[in-house]
């Protein structure tokens, strides 16, 4: 069963709507001016009500919220009796925005007269750090996002133009895995905290976790002791888990380096479209030669390193002695980010390795095998060094590795629908 509680949308973990269901965005009704909605904001101004327990420390938001072209009129108050008496004196309000750090029962009692004064009001919660505490609160409270200090006017507005879920929203689901929901927002592209809470039963206490993402990829998340993608991995087996999506900037540090759709694989393999199963039988059979070849290529004159990744992650390799492979696989990591990133344009450079040069040093990367297996192959040059010339060449060696695996794979009895997946430099599987 799903509903939606003070413009939060919320469903168990293990449910989630049709996608005529998901993509129904209804308005909320906002007092003071009737049909308005979060994201039908006026063109002269738009009454905001600030709740923090340091006034002077959002002066500057103020102001820069006057400065917008569609301004923000910003109007602060220390704590909740102040909020009740402007709620007193009238006047119209768009949203009201509320720091954690007042405390989770100050919170609660504002939320609980905005709801009675103002039913569908947009309540956005902000904390200077975010944490799985503060994020439950924003949960409680049915906050309709979640920002992290600092956070500037420009940011809090995007945010109230989302658009608003269907206060009314309920009904009957088809069951989905956990990892399903998680992908939803990870393709969407979706900035924000999912938050993850598992009621206590008798053999076990109460638990729950957030998941952090930041243009659809996870970049953090907590959940008890676990950090990162343990902590992932072990929120994706909560089943009955009661989820809820923040929309919203977190601005936390990144706990997990690699992409979504590694970090999904434990949960959900099969995506649409992808036979996973044979996929996954050639990367079984090609790893070994792929291994090999990384080996050789890394000990190539003025090669300084050569890495396998998947999915943004070092899987393997290794660089020469007078070079810090720590720092190096990180700045694999990063750059193939970029890639993924390049690949998902539609522009004639998509598919196509991406280099960067850091002082004498040039890093190149790109992909190889099927591209729904997500390799990718990383390596470290000395800066127009010989080896620069033959280096496509090289990596098209490896990448040949993946065709003959298929071939091998064919010749056994394999699926014959593996003549269907294929190398972005040509056909996996023909001779």
């Amino acid at each position: 069963m799903c509903s939606c509680a003070s413009g939060t949308w919320r469903c168990s973990a293990a449910e989630v709507g049709t996608p005529e269901r998901l993509n129904r965005t209804l308005d909320l009704p906002i007092h003071g001016v009737e049909g308005r909605s979060m994201n039908d904001v006026s063109p002269a101004h738009t009454p905001i009500l600030l709740v923090d327990p340091s006034p002077g420390s959002v002066e500057g938001l103020r102001a820069d919220g006057a400065a917008l072209p569609e301004p923000l009129a910003i109007r602060v108050v220390a704590g909740v009796a102040e909020a009740v008496a402007v709620f007193e004196a009238g006047g119209a309000l768009d949203a009201v925005v509320v720091n954690l750090d007042i405390g989770s029962d100050a919170a609660t009692e504002l939320v609980a007269e905005i709801e009675t004064r103002f039913p569908g009001l947009p309540v956005v919660a902000y904390a200077e750090r975010l944490n799985d505490e503060r994020v439950a609160t924003a949960c409680h409270l049915g906050a309709a996002g979640l920002l992290a200090r600092p956070f500037g006017a420009k940011q809090l507005q995007e945010l109230l133009r989302q658009p608003a879920p269907d206060a009314g929203f309920s009904g009957t689901t088809t069951g989905v895995p956990t990892p399903m929901l998680l992908t939803l927002h990870c393709a969407a592209g979706a900035h924000g905290a999912l938050h993850l809470r598992s009621a206590e039963t008798a053999n076990r206490p109460e638990r729950f976790g957030t998941i952090y993402l930041d243009g659809g990829q996870p970049i953090h998340a907590t959940a008890g002791d676990l950090v990162g993608s343990q902590a992932v991995h072990a929120m994706l087996g909560w089943l009955d888990a009661e989820a809820t999506w923040l929309p919203g900037k977190t601005r936390c540090a990144r706990t997990i380096v690699g992409r979504w759709e590694g970090l999904l694989a434990r949960g959900f393999t099969a995506r649409p479209g992808v036979n996973a199963e044979p996929v996954e039988d050639v990367v079984a059979v090609a790893y070994p030669e792929v291994v090999e070849k990384l080996s050789r290529l890394s000990q190539t004159p003025d090669v300084l390193g050569a890495f396998l990744l998947r999915h943004a992650e070092i899987v393997t390799g290794r660089c020469t002695s007078d070079v810090d492979e720590a720092l190096a696989a990180r700045a694999l990591c990063r750059l193939s980010h970029v890639f993924f990133d390049v690949d998902a344009q539609p522009t004639e450079d998509a598919g196509r390795e991406i280099q960067a040069v850091v002082g004498t040093v040039r890093l190149v990367i790109d992909r190889i095998g099927p591209p729904e297996i997500g390799f990718q192959v990383g390596v470290l040059v000395r800066q127009a060094a010989p080896v620069c010339k033959s280096l496509r060449r090289l990596l098209r060696q490896i990448d040949g590795t993946f065709q003959r695996a298929a071939k091998k794979r064919r010749v056994a009895g394999a699926d014959p629908t593996l003549d269907a997946v294929n190398s972005p430099h040509g056909a996996v599987g023909v001779a």
